[in-house]
This record gives C-alpha cells, structure tokens and sequence, in this order.
C-alpha cells in the first residue's frame, strides 16, 4: 500500500505543471482589427448609409411639340400655335419653365397664363410656368402676327426663307433645355422692289425723248435767234 502512494506521488512530481500562459488573461483586439472569416464562408459585411444618405430621383423624361398647322405664311398673318408637353416620367415635375421663341418677324404675341417678352418687330419670347403630373399631357396656345421682314429688295426661291418658332421645357431653374421642338412656315417669294423699278423706267423714257427731240429743239432754236437778228 504505502509503495503505491510512493509510486503515485513520485509520479505526480515528475509530470509537467500547467503553462502560466494558458491562465493569463487575453487582451482585448487593437482598434481596425477585423475578424477572417472561415474558410468556405462567403459572408461579406456590408456598410451602413452615411447620416443624411437619399436616393437620387428618377430621371426627367419630357417631351414637347409645337405646330401652328399650316406650312406657309406671309405678312400681316396670324399663327395659331399648339405646344403639346408630355411628362413620361414616374414622378412629378414642380415649376416647369416652357419658353417658345417667335418668328423674327413677329410684330405682337399673346398666349394665355403666360408672360410675353420683347415689343416690336424682333425676337419675341412666350414664357410660361406649370407643374407637370407624373405620365400627365398639358397643352398650350400661342398667337403670333407677322410683320414686313427687312431687305426685300432682294429676291428668293420660294422656301429659302421661313418663319421659325421653337419651343424648349426647362426643368429645376436650369439653363439647358429637357427637351426641343419647332415650327417652319414658307415665306412667300420676293421680287425687287415694284418702285424702284417705275422710277428707271420713267428715266429711261425722258433719255429715249430726249435723243430723239433733241435736234429738232436745237434747230428751232437757231430759226428765232437768226429771224430775231433780221
């Protein structure tokens, strides 16, 4: 009995005590330590919004139209115009700006609910401001009445010269065009002027009367001064 405590204790004595590290506390991971994940694993974090994080808005998708009907036009006429502007898009269009340009020829212009820049002959712009519903269709109306253009001295081919209107939607103050549209009206064909023509023809006719009577004043003349002389 007593040589198998012996044999215990000495056995006990020569095994290897526990290590001192396997009891030392662990630290807590550095400040950026990311944990690896296991093999085979295919989990990947993803980060959190950043404050104040909003989706961008859907894109604009506008369209517009203009026609005044007709495909030609003169002076002292009155052009009918119709804008038709389309919102294709999901989402509403807040304070839309539609602007139509006259023809340069335009000597007045009106269009209801809308203001009217420029007086006289020349560049006359119709501005107008409305809200676009999401897929909803607005239509506007415009009247232009033109004037004499300048230079018709000259002549042209009938189509070379029109009368042009363009309309453009312009969407949150910005100053490039959504979408473009425009209207082309043939101006009649010019000629030189009918006045100018009558005076070269009145002077043609005193030279032509002139050569031809010429001599005959002359010789008249020579019989009184030389009868007045007898």
């Amino acid at each position: 009995m007593r040589t198998a405590v012996v044999c215990a204790l000495l056995c006990a004595a020569t095994l290897p005590g526990p290590s001192a590290a396997a009891y030392a506390p662990q630290a807590p991971p550095a400040a950026g330590y990311v944990a690896q994940a296991l093999p085979g694993t295919a989990y990947v974090p993803h980060a959190l919004p950043a404050a104040g994080y909003a989706p961008a808005p859907p894109a604009v998708s506008v369209t517009v139209a203009v026609t005044d009907g007709r495909d030609d036009a003169e002076a002292g006429k009155r052009l009918d115009y119709r804008i038709t502007v389309h919102n294709l898009g999901p989402t509403a269009v807040h304070r839309a700006r539609i602007e139509q340009e006259m023809p340069a020829t335009t000597t007045s212009a009106t269009a209801a609910g809308a203001t009217v820049e420029g007086r006289g002959v020349g560049r006359q712009k119709v501005i107008w401001r409305s809200d676009l519903p999401a897929h909803d269709i607005q239509v506007f109306t415009a009247t232009a009445v033109l004037g004499d253009r300048a230079g018709r001295t000259g002549s042209a081919a009938p189509g070379t010269l029109r009368a042009a209107a363009t309309v453009c939607v312009y969407v949150d103050e910005s100053f490039a065009p959504t979408a473009c549209s425009g209207d082309l009206d043939d101006l009649p064909e010019t000629h030189a002027d009918a006045g100018a023509g009558d005076a070269w023809g009145w002077w043609a006719a005193a030279a032509a009367a002139a050569a031809l009577l010429g001599p005959g004043v002359v010789r008249a003349v020579r019989r009184r001064r030389g009868a007045a002389a007898r």
